[in-house]
């Protein structure tokens, strides 16, 4: 004896596919969830500010390198950083919690940088900072081998480096300069 006959075994045939699409989709979501993966920096960005303990950052600057997106914050009279990375393409997730560092406007820079190995071969170093002194219109970092990278300073005074290469160690950071508008050193500091 046959139960179901043309249109309702089509039917059937459906409804289990929903359930199946359904029950998948929800698996996926929490997925996301539990890995924090967003599809833009800034929904991540968001979600991240709303689990921070302190209380939502004023973004001020949102800065693009290569695979990572670096937004500088401030918090009363603090600095902070948020560094998000994307991955498999077309998600992203935060690489880091939010770092942050007291402001001090008597120093000419106030700056963090941290870093970590990948697989044992690869060197993701960042240097973050706000420029306090306003005669301060460049950032450099000077290598070991004499190498430089320059970051112009806009309105807000605020910088982010991010050097990713197997054999750029901290070790190879050589000083951190401040550039005046005539191209003089006005700040220089070992890292």
């Amino acid at each position: 004896m046959r139960l179901f006959h043309g249109k309702q075994k089509g039917v059937l045939y459906l409804l289990e596919w929903g359930v199946v699409i359904l029950l998948l989709s929800f698996f996926i979501m929490k997925w996301f969830d539990y890995t924090q993966y967003h599809f833009s920096a800034d929904a991540a960005f968001e979600e991240e500010q709303d689990l921070n303990f302190y209380g939502p950052s004023k973004k001020v600057e949102k800065v693009v390198i290569d695979d990572r997106v670096f937004y500088l914050n401030t918090y009363d009279d603090q600095f902070s950083v948020g560094i998000l990375k994307k991955d498999f393409g077309l998600l992203w997730k935060y690489e880091n919690s939010f770092f942050s560092i007291k402001r001090e406007d008597e120093d000419p820079i106030t700056y963090l940088n941290d870093g970590y190995m990948e697989n044992n071969d690869v060197y993701s170093i960042y240097l973050v900072g706000v420029v306090n002194d306003p005669d301060i219109k460049k950032i450099r970092i000077q290598f070991n081998d004499e190498k430089t990278l320059a970051y112009p300073i806009k309105d807000s005074g605020m910088f982010a480096f991010f050097i990713e290469d197997n054999h750029v160690g901290y070790g190879n950071w050589e000083k951190l300069l401040g550039i005046n508008k005539n191209g003089k050193v006005i700040y220089e500091k070992t890292l």
